[in-house]
């Protein structure tokens, strides 16, 4: 419990919901270390900020998405964060703008943790002290291994890749599971020698921190070079007008594969393609730029917050028999 200081005196809240793994698991934490826990029935970013502020909270563990709501709400530059101690954050890739705002404002502690059911939630962990490194690059990073917890990135082959190198992050686990209840030939797929196979691509650094670059199967193929669609979302999410967006690959008969952001305004905002796309031009490279842009009124998320790619890829994949052009 060490690495966030749960105590008895902890007031918990409880943002997500406790048929998801990380629900789940933080409701046991607080439960384990006898203290007081709040649940939301719904989040709400109102009803969120109320309730820190009312119940003095200490402790709480949030998705970006969940970050993003309350840091739009105009409540939360009012709100009294003076008993907030720690936000745990993870479950899907947080844009670097975003977590310097959040560190910003509610002026706390922040961990990322990094895992998913198939390793008992969480394996990997960037503490507290790793969110002021003097290190430019260190809030990209997912963090280190836990104790017990070993890593790899493994190429298409199942060997490991260079440093620096990326491949797929692979976890070994006392945490992992043994197996998908009544799917033999999913779980051969993903739990493969003890390693849980995460469909996730990453790499090391030479300090040994993982970073991730995005889901294997998100990532684009523009003219034989492989695009993570999460760099480019890390520097959208950098425009002022923009509250949401999502980047995907949908096919195209020359390139295989064209990059489209489809964005979601701020309220009352105005942006045309062109101002979304040159706003990327120079900070990346151009094969990275997207090739065009849909606006839309909200984007489509679990209940845990992730944004169903999948979903969005539907309409423009429809009569291809791979999602992969």
């Amino acid at each position: 419990q060490s690495w966030i200081g749960w105590s008895a005196k902890d007031k918990s809240l409880i943002t997500l919901p406790c048929f998801h793994i990380g629900g789940l698991w933080w409701t046991i934490r607080g439960l384990a270390s006898g203290s007081e826990n709040i649940l939301l029935e719904t989040f709400e970013a109102i009803e969120a900020l109320e309730v820190i502020e009312k119940y003095r909270i200490t402790k709480t563990c949030m998705v970006p998405a969940m970050i993003q709501v309350l840091l739009a709400e105009p409540k939360c530059k009012k709100t009294d964060f003076s008993s907030l101690k720690y936000i745990v954050y993870g479950g899907s890739p947080i844009a670097e703008s975003v977590l310097r705002e959040a560190i910003a404002i509610f002026e706390c502690n922040f961990v990322q943790i990094y895992g998913m059911t198939e390793t008992g939630n969480c394996a990997v962990s960037l503490p507290a002290d790793a969110h002021t490194s003097p290190n430019s690059g260190r809030l990209q990073a997912a963090g280190k291994a836990f104790p017990g917890v070993s890593v790899a990135i493994l190429d298409s082959e199942g060997k490991d890749v260079a440093l620096g190198q990326v491949g797929e992050i692979c976890i070994k686990s006392p945490a992992n599971m043994i197996g998908y209840w009544k799917l033999p030939e999913a779980t051969a797929k993903t739990l493969v020698d003890g390693w849980i196979y995460t469909g996730d691509a990453g790499y090391f650094d030479e300090e040994g921190y993982i970073y991730i670059c995005d889901r294997v199967k998100d990532m684009i193929c523009y003219a034989g070079e492989n695009v993570y669609p999460a760099e480019i979302e890390n520097i959208l999410y950098e425009h002022p007008l923009i509250a949401e967006v999502a980047v995907i690959g949908v096919p195209d008969e020359d390139f295989g594969e064209m990059i489209k952001a489809i964005v979601v305004l701020k309220a009352g905002m105005k942006a045309t393609a062109l101002d979304i796309i040159n706003f990327v031009r120079g900070k990346l490279a151009d094969f990275k730029l997207p090739r065009s842009v849909e606006f839309t009124d909200s984007l489509p998320r679990t209940p845990s917050g992730k944004v169903q790619k999948g979903k969005l890829r539907e309409k423009y994949w429809q009569g291809y028999q791979r999602k992969v052009n």
